[in-house]
């Protein structure tokens, strides 16, 4: 564990255990969440498109649409063995196994990615799509101009909170949602120098680039533990080339 750790800006909560991992590699989190979720009260509306459409495949893009999923099987939902589940990434099918749920995930975690597997699959006609009320759409417009009919169901709402910069000086900043990117605009701002800005995938370092316009380092895998890897990495670099010399 390194004795010197170095402070970063957080937008989004993390569990104990990546708390614990971030400063085995030197890292001080702040943690400051850009966004929070809110879901429905009654269920009744969800779960009666899902017995209109149940015909249709599902697909989940995040944690939050396998959390309402959770709720509505608690109302009574029985999930259909016959339908097939898709899922972004490694993260969204680990909640739906939690579930008892398998689903296909694409080899590049990404919602673009998602919509080629899907298509892929050939005989799939009409999908029911969990989201948030901010999510986004290039997902949905490819599928449909496959011809694949898209079921869009909101299933929870996405609060932006602006994020101001802690009273520390911080060595990185670490986003994971272009709602989050939005979040620091309405806090803090992008105006200025900034310390090293980091993403948890392209999409969202897309977001950052255009409003900050400096480089932007990415993680591997859209995955908290590889990102924070990624930041330790980058802010201990100098001090790594020196100890591989000696």
């Amino acid at each position: 564990m390194r004795q010197n750790k170095q402070n970063i800006l957080v937008t989004r909560p993390l569990s104990a255990r990546q708390f614990e991992y971030a400063r085995i590699l030197g890292l001080e989190p702040i943690v400051e969440p850009a966004l929070e979720f809110n879901f429905p009260e009654y269920w009744d509306g969800v779960l009666k498109v899902i017995t209109e459409y149940h015909k249709s495949d599902w697909i989940f893009t995040s944690t939050n649409g396998v959390k309402a999923l959770e709720e509505l099987m608690k109302s009574g939902l029985q999930v259909r063995p016959e339908v097939q589940i898709f899922a972004v990434g490694s993260k969204t099918q680990e909640a739906l196994q939690d579930l008892g749920l398998d689903a296909q995930i694409p080899r590049t975690e990404d919602s673009k990615h998602l919509a080629e597997l899907i298509i892929e699959e050939g005989k799939i006609n009409s999908v029911i799509y969990f989201h948030g009320n901010l999510s986004r759409g290039e997902m949905v417009s490819r599928l449909e101009d496959d011809g694949i009919e898209v079921i869009e169901l909101e299933v929870y709402k996405t609060i932006i909170n602006p994020v101001e910069m802690p009273h520390v000086p911080v060595k990185g900043i670490l986003f994971y949602s272009p709602s989050a990117v939005e979040g620091f605009k309405r806090g803090h701002g992008f105006e200025g120098e900034l310390p090293t800005l980091f993403a948890i995938g392209p999409t969202t370092a897309k977001a950052l680039k255009e409003e900050s316009g400096q480089e932007v380092q990415i993680a591997k895998r859209p995955d908290t533990e590889v990102l924070l890897r990624t930041v330790s990495n980058y802010i201990f670099r100098d001090e790594n080339k020196e100890e591989h010399k000696k």
